[in-house]
């Protein structure tokens, strides 16, 4: 699905009225401004940054700019959604241009229809099925530990995994989608959604998410918005995906671990394959872990004397498998954004 755009859709226009940076120097002298980003808000809690861009030289813009997450913008949640980017832009354009009291004219939204518009960023991600929650969380665990790409190492952060995280060209990251619908207020569902099956449904997702910025969206020949066909997007995601160096194989833990504390369990499947855990946890964290474990009759301060070798599971093995699609339940409950079936409300100038 995709997950991020950042494009400049054409639109002859009023400038929007915005707060702006700007930087004057010692002499008094501006050196340059920004305008900020106005938040427009969408059906449910998501909101779109939109600012307005170029000029003709008689004080109108000629381009909007709009930044943010169309899925979640909406259809109130990206636990699944679509890759159709052109559709996802075009109804969310649309409903911009409706909230600001914008009107375009028929070829600027025949422009949008066939995507002549440049395209700055994209995200693009897939869900993929384990067994259980704890196989999402151990195989993230274990990425960190044993995967690289060209940019090295992954870092990690808040259970996100990241390769690449810095690069100003293109990063993938990978996180377990339940837990981020629980990790704060950013991130979970609105109030109307909370009690649908999107929970359960991501309880044994792992998101595998790409970044594209624009000067590799350039390099890749991405400059436009026609360019991101649905068959191109799912190339472009495979590609980077297969950029991936992982160690072949990595131990799944026994479903009886789900019976210890949430915080210790990775811990306790790296001890149990043999891993110095204490060389690789900071000191005040493995004495805190051991102290846990210990009331559960383990002690991570010495080896396991028998390395768990059992539920041995090719750590590609998830990649290599089909991504898992949209439910058909979620069609039934209305869970997910149909481009085809909604019927865009515009006033055209």
């Amino acid at each position: 699905m995709i997950d991020w755009v950042t494009v400049e859709i054409p639109l002859d226009h009023s400038p929007i009225a915005t707060d702006r940076y700007i930087k004057v120097s010692a002499d008094g002298t501006i050196e340059y401004e920004s305008l900020c980003r106005v938040r427009v808000p969408g059906s449910f809690e998501s909101t779109i940054g939109v600012k307005s861009c170029g000029a003709d030289g008689q004080g109108r813009a000629t381009h909007l700019h709009l930044d943010g997450n169309p899925s979640k913008f909406l259809q109130g949640h990206n636990v699944f959604g679509t890759n159709d980017f052109l559709s996802l832009v075009r109804h969310m354009a649309i409903y911009v241009c409706g909230h600001l009291g914008l009107a375009p004219t028929v070829d600027e939204v025949m422009a949008w229809n066939r995507g002549e518009y440049r395209v700055t960023r994209v995200d693009i991600n897939e869900s993929f099925e384990l067994d259980t929650l704890l196989n999402v969380r151990s195989w993230l665990k274990a990425a960190e530990l044993k995967s690289k790409t060209r940019h090295g190492r992954p870092t990690s952060k808040g259970g996100t995994v990241y390769w690449g995280q810095h690069s100003r060209r293109w990063a993938l990251k990978a996180y377990c989608k339940y837990d981020e619908l629980h990790s704060g207020r950013k991130h979970e569902l609105p109030a109307s959604l909370r009690d649908t099956d999107l929970p359960k449904w991501a309880e044994t997702k792992l998101r595998i998410e790409l970044v594209l910025r624009q000067k590799q969206l350039t390099q890749e020949g991405v400059t436009q918005g026609s360019h991101l066909t649905v068959k191109r997007i799912t190339q472009l995601f495979n590609d980077y995906l297969g950029r991936l160096e992982m160690s072949r194989n990595v131990t799944l833990s026994n479903a009886k671990v789900m019976d210890l504390p949430r915080k210790v369990q990775s811990t306790y499947m790296l001890w149990s394959q043999g891993i110095d855990v204490r060389s690789l946890l900071p000191k005040t964290t493995f004495y805190a872990h051991r102290k846990c474990l210990v009331d559960h009759g383990i002690d991570i301060n010495m080896s396991c004397d028998s390395p768990s070798v059992t539920n041995v599971v090719p750590l590609l093995r998830v990649l290599e498998a089909r991504p898992v699609g949209v439910p058909d339940w979620a069609y039934k409950q209305g869970l997910v954004f149909d481009p085809y079936t909604v019927k865009p409300n515009l006033r055209v100038a």
